[in-house]
């Protein structure tokens, strides 16, 4: 069980930040020695990031569910979020066995963490005006924010640092560039929850004795998210980007080095 609950809180810590969370999981479970079936804990915790992002923009999402109904700008934004998902749903199926596959290999998840390091180093060194709110944001905009979220299935290349770094790009204000990536991270996670929850419904024997320990780890991830989310939106206000491509970095390499370390032991 406390494989479990440990898991669980690095990802509610790291989903959010722009560290990867999938990379974080994938060697925190080589390190402990965890073996879980395919990647269904894995979407059991994101489920509970999902929920801290609920709970956080609670308000917003409340505004968004009732569009329908109200109209305004709220409506507008649903659609974006609509448009967003769609390339965000083609390339994670389309990736879904490949990710699985870099998810145990050690030297993958420290390629796709170098790649996070690069991303967010060049958005900071781009000379560009981020003054968009999210009621600016083009279709265009959210095509490509959503395509940034596909690609990030990929163990250690991040969701939130891919989706705010390309939010950045397209002129969105730091802060706005955040929680856009939060409110697109709902309909993904939901998705994939869906699907992979079928998968272990369909395989009862398979995850029976690990139950307890997926839900555990949700609960520890949800509260974990909360603190997540709330950090960094406040640390978005004044701080750039580069120390999170720092650390990605460094335990990119590193992962490639304990990697090769391994296959010559």
């Amino acid at each position: 069980m406390l494989p479990f609950i440990l898991l669980g809180i690095l990802q509610g810590l790291t989903e959010f930040l722009p560290i990867s969370s999938s990379g974080h999981l994938a060697l925190a479970e080589q390190l402990l020695g965890v073996r879980t079936p395919g990647i269904v804990f894995e979407i059991f915790v994101h489920f509970g990031t999902l929920l801290s992002v609920v709970w956080v923009f609670r308000e917003r999402i409340l505004r968004i569910v009732l569009a329908p109904v109200g109209g305004g700008t709220e409506l507008r934004l649903l659609g974006i979020l609509i448009v967003g998902s769609i390339p965000t749903g083609v390339l994670g199926l389309a990736l879904d066995s490949v990710a699985e596959a870099a998810f145990v290999r050690s030297w993958a998840v420290g390629l796709g963490l170098l790649i996070t390091a690069g991303v967010l180093t060049l958005v900071e060194r781009r000379d560009s005006i981020q003054a968009k709110s999210l009621d600016q944001l083009s279709w265009r905009d959210a095509l490509w924010i959503g395509l940034a979220q596909g690609i990030a299935v990929l163990p250690g290349i991040s969701r939130s640092g891919s989706t705010i770094a390309m939010g950045l790009l397209c002129g969105l204000r730091r802060q706005d560039a955040a929680e856009f990536s939060f409110l697109l991270f709902i309909p993904a996670i939901l998705g994939a929850t869906l699907l992979k929850l079928a998968e272990a419904l369909s395989e009862p024997t398979v995850h029976s004795a690990l139950w307890g320990g997926y839900l555990a780890g949700t609960a520890v991830a949800l509260l974990s998210g909360v603190i997540a989310i709330r950090f960094l939106m406040k640390y978005l206000r004044e701080r750039s980007l580069t120390p999170f491509a720092i650390y990605c970095a460094l335990l990119g390499l590193l992962a490639v080095l304990w990697s090769i370390a391994r296959s010559n032991a």
